[in-house]
């Protein structure tokens, strides 16, 4: 079974790491709109490894998706809808957009 309608796929400031990764592609393969505002740019990948003395050594690894670096540079929206922090709980522009993008309005 295939889906067949539309998708699309909301982003903002607070979409970080592997949720970034999905959004590069949902929008590099063309699977639907991708609504919202620049994802954060925060994709590096880190590993721990407790050393001697109590010290702790951080690793970390640059994440490159299909050669292309995404930190500090996030992923941009197809369209760009700012949600204004102040009318938090007045309603979602986002979505809104979304919903109508997806109907067809």
């Amino acid at each position: 079974m295939k889906w067949r309608k539309p998708v699309a796929m909301l982003v903002n400031g607070g979409t970080r790491s592997g949720q970034e990764v999905l959004a590069y592609g949902f929008k590099k393969y063309q699977l639907g709109e991708v609504i919202g505002s620049r994802t954060e740019g925060a994709v590096l990948a880190a590993t721990a490894f407790l050393i001697g003395g109590g010290l702790l050594l951080l690793a970390v690894e640059d994440v490159r998706v299909d050669g292309e670096r995404l930190e500090s540079v996030g992923v941009a929206p197809t369209i760009e809808v700012q949600a204004d922090p102040a009318s938090m709980g007045l309603g979602d522009p986002q979505l809104d957009r979304a919903i109508a993008v997806l109907s067809g309005a």
